[in-house]
This record gives C-alpha cells, structure tokens and sequence, in this order.
C-alpha cells in the first residue's frame, strides 16, 4: 500500500511541475521526487505476489517467486533502456 501511494504522489507532484526548475530549492525537490519514485517502485514490486493472488500466504509460498520474477523482468528493462540506448539512436 505505501509503494502505490508514493507513486500516485510522486506522479501529481509530476504533474504539478514540482522540481523542474533551476533554483537550489527545485532542484533538491526534484531529487527527492526521484529517490521516493524508486522507494515506491520497488515497494510495489516487492508486493507484486500479493496483489496478483489476493492471498496474504502468496509470499511465503511458491506463488511468492511471481514478486521475484516482477523485479527481474523490471531490471531487465531498466538494462536494455540504459545500456541499449546506443543502438535505437539513429547514425545519419
């Protein structure tokens, strides 16, 4: 429950253009925005099992490994994105 709130405030605090100045202040807010956005993601990826079965038990259960199989995937994308960038860039 707490990942998913701080991901919907991180995503109106987006909306509202908090921290995309230039000011030091701004700045700093945007930092923080960015930390409590990866806190709330990887809370929510943690508890992935649980939402999918609708079961307390699921973690400790063999449908726990669905958790572990989210972040995986989630980390796989966030690879391809950062270090396969270089290849969708078109040469001209």
């Amino acid at each position: 429950m707490w990942g998913i709130l701080l991901l919907l405030l991180t995503g109106y605090a987006e909306l509202a253009d908090v921290g995309t100045g230039s000011t030091a202040q701004s700045i700093l807010l945007g930092r923080l925005l960015s930390l409590s956005y990866g806190v709330g993601a990887a809370l929510t990826l943690d508890e992935f099992a649980l939402w999918l079965n609708l079961d307390a038990a699921a973690y400790w259960s063999r449908q726990g490994r669905e958790s572990i199989d989210a972040v995986v995937l989630f980390g796989a994308a966030l690879a391809m994105g950062t270090w396969g960038a270089p290849l969708f860039r078109r040469k001209h």
